[in-house]
């Protein structure tokens, strides 16, 4: 076993060797997802991303940047959050690191995933695709914190997307990914599905014709004036009607356009308080517990 500082709560952690981290200030622990490198794109792991005020771009070493609680209010709940961005871009601070954050408030072990994106036009080195690059990073990512869940001291697994996120969420969370039994690689061996999502005005990719298998248990949220988002949970709940022991949420609120994150961005109050909703939920669900 070896110790690692988590920077975001100033707590030592103790992890298997296999977890091979990095500490930055702003991002806590980052952990790869694959330690030689993506499968096929090995060669690519240390090509640097590329930063802006809001975005992230190259990412040819998918990660999870990890906020854990304090250990005294440990939910045993963990959440992997996916920004959105269009699969050109991630918006990691905004709809990674800061939901981050606002879930590590709550008691949840949080992930930031930085996944591989399909429309990228400036990583030439690169050829991803988003139903088989970025759908293969989520996976990947709920296996590892399954994998590893001792470590963490999780009991359940959350994944919380954005925008284009939500469409990887679609990929993942309606049909059975379980993991194989003799794989070389233990990670690969645990299932793949989450064991409940949430999405903030999601995109339409990956929404299936009809659910083979019940659901996750589901948190919706977008605005009206979002019409896109609109429809995606119009056809989402549709599909959860033919579940009904299936328990999901769906909040549309009067407007509040696309991209608000986490409401800071909005000057309408029922967008600026929106994460309240979802706090009621997982509190609610017993995801949780009451502050």
């Amino acid at each position: 076993m070896r110790a690692f500082i988590v920077a975001c709560v100033c707590a030592v952690l103790s992890l298997s060797p296999a977890l091979a981290q990095t500490v930055t200030p702003s991002t806590g622990v980052v952990i790869p997802l694959w330690d030689k490198g993506a499968p096929g794109f090995e060669d690519l792991r240390d090509v640097p991303e590329k930063t802006g005020d809001w975005w992230v771009r190259g990412v040819n070493n998918p990660s999870l940047s990890v906020f854990r609680p304090d250990p005294a209010h440990n939910s045993g709940t963990a959440i992997i959050v996916l920004p959105g961005g269009g699969h050109e871009n991630l918006v990691f601070n905004s709809e990674g690191l800061k939901p981050s954050r606002f879930l590590q408030a709550q008691g949840v072990t949080a992930f930031a995933l930085k996944y591989r994106l399909g429309r990228e036009t400036d990583n030439p080195k690169a050829d991803y695709d988003i139903k088989v690059h970025g759908a293969a990073d989520l996976r990947r990512a709920v296996r590892f914190v399954r994998a590893h869940a001792a470590e963490y001291g999780i009991k359940r697994i959350g994944v919380m997307a954005f925008s284009a996120g939500g469409e990887l969420v679609h990929m993942t969370a309606f049909a059975d990914f379980e993991g194989d039994a003799v794989a070389a690689d233990p990670v690969d061996r645990v299932s793949a599905r989450p064991d409940f999502i949430i999405e903030v005005y999601p995109g339409p990719l990956g929404v299936p014709q009809r659910l083979e298998v019940a659901p996750p248990p589901a948190f919706f949220l977008t605005a009206h004036d979002d019409h896109g988002p609109v429809a995606v949970l119009e056809r989402l709940s549709r599909l959860y009607a033919e579940w009904p022991d299936v328990p999901v949420e769906t909040h549309i609120l009067a407007s509040g356009g696309h991209a608000f994150n986490m409401g800071e961005r909005s000057t309408l109050r029922s967008v600026k308080d929106w994460p309240s909703r979802l706090s009621d939920w997982l509190i609610d669900r017993g995801y949780v517990s009451v502050p």
